[in-house]
């Protein structure tokens, strides 16, 4: 199993909440004992916060990474450590009103606290005729998402968190 994948949760649609534990490991920010070479010596159940209101075995811990983003379908993370989610909306969600921008978000966690505070949405819009996708992947460079009726990729970026250029219809 992928360790950056530890833990998601999608609440309702009334509220989209992404929960990630063992958020270090996904943002890419090494930590405490990945820096010394030492082990921590923080007892195993000593978390800051509620662990986004669910309960976790000792040792485990969760923190809001980030909230109201949509209806979150799926998530990937990049080798860099940034977040990518597929967001969709359409009849489903009664066609209700998705937040502004792109379906596709691109977030991180630049501070280290478990939240991300970068967040970019990127591709097409409700505006455009898009209803967002389900599907999300990670491959050779490459950010691989489902949208309306295709697959499409963007090449990661070599600087920032968002692919700049066009998308390129893979299917």
């Amino acid at each position: 199993m992928d360790p950056r994948a530890n833990f998601l949760r999608v609440a309702p649609p009334n509220g989209l909440t992404i929960l990630l534990a063992g958020l270090l490991l996904t943002t890419g920010v090494p930590s405490q004992a990945q820096i010394t070479g030492q082990a921590s010596t923080a007892a195993p159940d000593a978390c800051v916060g509620d662990s986004g209101g669910i309960t976790l075995p000792p040792g485990f811990c969760a923190t809001v990474f980030a909230d109201k983003l949509g209806h979150a379908r799926h998530m990937a993370v990049a080798p860099n450590g940034v977040v990518y989610v597929n967001t969709w909306s359409g009849r489903y969600y009664h066609d209700d009103t998705p937040p502004p921008g792109g379906f596709l978000i691109a977030l991180q966690d630049t501070k280290g606290d478990g939240r991300a505070d970068k967040i970019v949405r990127f591709g097409p819009t409700k505006a455009d005729g898009n209803a967002g996708g389900t599907g999300i992947a990670i491959y050779k460079g490459y950010v691989y998402a489902e949208t309306n009726d295709r697959i499409v990729r963007y090449q990661l970026p070599s600087s920032g968190i968002e692919p700049t250029a066009a998308p390129e219809t893979v299917v």
